[in-house]
């Protein structure tokens, strides 16, 4: 980037994001195009809209795949003619109204945040990695698996994948992934990266996760349901991830994952079904009558909602997926 990389511009943007794939993806096509920027990586919209109320300085502030919950929305409301707002995302919000959005629906986060930014050729392949997490099949997903081969694509999405896991809570690592990766190399040749990749692997913290699962799955008509979260306490990191792979192998459409925390359980949905409900929008308008704050993509949805209120969650779901 030459001299640029340095300049005031270029530390004064800020990228808060997930700290999954998809959002280590957007931060290494974030580092490309500005390589001095800060990151932050959040694991909750609550967690977003606290960075985002804690930035004072940055004059240009992306918000990449953070759904709009009460808190952000409102840390938005407050930045909003002081600060410039740039919102990515990959399903509708109602922060649309209050900043300026990117939102396509059917890809990752990473994608739209990559065309938005000029498209470097060099991380294609790294977008390719996001798309297929994310369950989006996209043009370009289906371009690079055939540039490089679907076992590859496939591999380097796993390497990525379990790496992050080993330690969730590690941003300092996801941070260092990628500023590597936003020089166009695979997952694989990140020694950092690759490294942990092996650690999980030689762990079998994969198939313990998914022995878990199993041990515990409820199956309720298309629902995959794990709500006794005492008997799965650690998923080796994998949690949704591996409540999704052994639901499906089950023969479930959906997987739900119930966890008590005090006065609220936290909820994830995903959908597998090939035509599922949009999920998204089920969750926002439950939430509204019967939660505390709730929405995200039509296949991957996210809520938090009374302790004690997963039997009422589970039958307005299961009535709406019937």
């Amino acid at each position: 980037m030459g001299s640029g990389c340095f300049s005031r511009d270029a530390r004064d943007k800020h990228i808060i994001t997930r700290g999954n794939v998809d959002g280590i993806v957007s931060a290494a096509i974030f580092l490309s195009r500005f390589p001095s920027a800060k990151v932050t990586f959040v694991t909750s919209p609550v967690a977003g809209a606290k960075a985002l109320t804690l930035d004072t300085a940055s004059e240009q502030i992306y918000l990449v795949d953070i759904a709009s919950v009460p808190e952000l929305v409102e840390a938005v409301r407050a930045k909003r003619g002081r600060r410039s707002l740039i919102l990515v995302d990959h399903h509708p919000t109602a922060l649309a109204v209050a900043c300026t959005a990117l939102v396509r629906e059917g890809v990752s986060a990473a994608n739209v945040l990559f065309h938005h930014l000029g498209q470097e050729a060099r991380l294609r392949k790294l977008v390719a990695l996001a798309d297929l997490i994310e369950y989006m099949p996209t043009a370009l997903l289906d371009e690079e698996m055939r540039r490089f081969g679907r076992q590859r694509v496939d591999q380097e999405a796993m390497v990525l994948d379990f790496a992050w896991r080993l330690k969730i809570d590690d941003d300092h690592f996801r941070y260092l992934a990628a500023k590597q990766l936003a020089q166009g190399v695979w997952p694989s040749q990140v020694d950092a990266v690759r490294g942990r990749y092996i650690q999980v692997v030689n762990e079998n913290r994969w198939p313990r996760a998914l022995a878990k699962v199993d041990g515990a799955l409820k199956v309720r008509g298309p629902l995959g349901i794990l709500d006794e979260m005492d008997r799965t306490r650690g998923l080796y990191g994998f949690g949704t991830r591996a409540l999704v792979e052994v639901a499906h192998r089950r023969g479930c459409g959906y997987a739900v994952m119930i966890n008590p925390r005090g006065r609220y359980a936290s909820v994830s949905v995903r959908g597998m079904a090939q035509e599922s409900v949009d999920l998204g929008r089920f969750v926002e308008d439950y939430t509204k009558r019967n939660g505390v704050d709730g929405g995200g993509h039509p296949r991957a949805a996210g809520a938090r909602i009374p302790t004690g209120g997963g039997e009422k969650f589970l039958d307005a779901l299961l009535e709406e997926v019937s």
